[in-house]
């Protein structure tokens, strides 16, 4: 009888566990704030309370755990995860705690396939890293101690690309940028610095260098390790404080003129530079594809280093002196990309604006950052107008290169190897509008030249400045190109 009453306290103590984890994320009842977990650890307390601080918050370790589920769901006491070994009578208790601690309650099974999938039979990415920094994953994304203080971060990062592991089999399209191809494998071992945190890690330590898309000293990167990642915490982060990673400026993958492209110090921003610099430009190697990649959006902020376009020879694609974009935020360490995708609430979905269901911008989250210069005149309804604009310039040259707008050589021009530089360079700026449909705000009058320059070569194969555009038919284009907003049928339009 004794042996049945304890084996089922035994297995009633561990559907609770298994009920309300150990400081995980659940939405379920409170428990008690004087629970058993509190109760467990007033003797720590008693002498802890005030002086012991967390080395990486620099907040007071027990005011935190107060607040965390593993004290207010009954989740884990002090000596659940530091080991009492005799203290204070002449023992010592086990401050660094391992993964292997944490995973006492939080399971592969309770936490689920982002944190531990499958590493050989699926593409889907993960959470944990099966080479990064083993035994303390936890902690980088996770405190400990208030196992609530970081979870809307770690909830909007994972609604984020970088975060996002929607996997579906068969359709590379239908899955998210982490699980679209195996980044791992050999094949794609210059992709994995981007595309795997062990790869952005080692290529951001120094560890291995890439040009023109080849992995030239220290790689493999991966070497056919077999899991998808995402871009963890800790690809960006020191630990669970936020603290950043400092990488220095950039040298990019590409060259133009054959020198190497190292872009101007932008701070906490170089740590998306590192990716979202583009791979290529108007001078590297011949592709069907965009040559920059995609998401090139700081190649396009820092479009007078990396030349992301095509140029048309004897035209200028100089910044205008008003233009300012690249030097936002240097001054408070922040940079151009942070100030503007990371500085509202929920900055780890790294979205600038928000928009409605349709897609519409309805807000611009960094408001007040546009206020400096532009006072109030950048409003959602001034972006969603520039956006259209943008979007409609770019049919208008796709119109022309499938002569469904009527080119020059009143046929359609493909992409092929040896096809002419200019019709090459209007295939390429065609692209800019989908791969970086945010360019007409990281650098608007560059991608504007760009295509108003690709259309001028297309319509009689002669750069005259000066494009003819259907208002009636695109009335956006016309405007962003210069046109009055009454404009109907041709309308002239000038070189920006």
């Amino acid at each position: 009888m004794k042996l049945s009453n304890s084996l089922t306290l035994l297995l009633g103590t561990a559907a609770m566990l298994a009920m309300y984890g150990c400081g995980s994320d659940n939405r379920e009842g409170n428990l008690d704030q004087q629970s058993a977990t509190f109760q467990a650890s007033a003797a720590c307390i008693s002498c802890h309370a005030t002086n012991k601080i967390s080395p990486v918050t620099g907040a007071l370790i027990v005011e935190e755990w107060k607040k965390s589920a593993h004290n207010t769901k009954s989740g884990a006491a002090c000596t659940d995860c530091h080991t009492n070994s005799g203290h204070p009578n002449g023992g010592s208790i086990v401050a660094a705690v391992q993964d292997t601690q944490c995973a006492t309650c939080h399971t592969t099974t309770r936490l689920g396939s982002p944190h531990f999938a499958n590493y050989t039979t699926s593409l889907a990415a993960q959470f944990v890293s099966q080479s990064d920094a083993a035994g303390v994953q936890c902690r980088q994304c996770h405190n400990p101690h208030d196992t609530t203080s970081l979870i809307q971060y770690n909830r909007d990062w994972a609604e984020s690309g970088h975060g996002n592991v929607t996997y579906v089999p068969g359709n590379a399209s239908a899955s998210s940028v982490n699980s679209h191809y195996p980044w791992t494998t050999s094949s794609r071992d210059a992709c994995s610095k981007c595309h795997t945190t062990t790869g952005y890690k080692k290529f951001t330590n120094g560890g291995v260098t890439v040009l023109n898309g080849v992995v030239t000293a220290g790689g493999p990167i991966m070497s056919n390790d077999k899991k998808n990642e995402t871009i963890m915490c800790s690809a960006c982060h020191t630990n669970y404080s936020w603290t950043r990673r400092a990488i220095g400026a950039q040298t990019l993958e590409y060259t133009y003129n054959a020198v190497v492209i190292t872009l101007p110090d932008a701070k906490d921003s170089n740590l998306c530079l590192v990716c979202h610099s583009g791979r290529g430009n108007g001078q590297s190697a011949r592709s069907s594809r965009f040559a920059g990649h995609h998401a090139p959006t700081g190649a396009d902020l820092f479009a007078e280093f990396t030349h992301l376009g095509y140029e048309f020879a004897g035209l200028s694609y100089a910044k205008p002196v008003f233009f300012k974009h690249d030097t936002i935020g240097l001054t408070d360490g922040s940079g151009p990309c942070v100030s503007c995708h990371m500085k509202a609430t929920n900055s780890h979905t790294f979205e600038a604006v928000t928009k409605d269901a349709t897609g519409v911008i309805t807000a611009i989250k960094s408001q007040a950052v546009c206020n400096t210069c532009h006072g109030t005149s950048m409003t959602a309804a001034t972006l969603v107008e520039e956006s259209a604009g943008y979007q409609q310039a770019g049919t208008i040259l796709k119109a022309y290169l499938a002569n469904t707008i009527t080119n020059y050589k009143n046929a359609a021009i493909t992409y092929s190897a040896g096809m002419p530089n200019n019709e090459y360079g209007a295939f390429q700026n065609s692209q800019l509008p989908t791969e970086d449909p945010g360019g007409y705000v990281h650098n608007r009058f560059y991608v504007k030249r760009l295509l108003f320059d690709s259309i001028d070569a297309l319509d009689n194969n002669t750069l005259d400045g000066t494009i003819t555009i259907n208002a009636t038919t695109y009335p956006k284009a016309a405007v962003w190109f210069g046109a009055s907003a009454t404009a109907t049928g041709a309308v002239t339009v000038t070189r920006p």
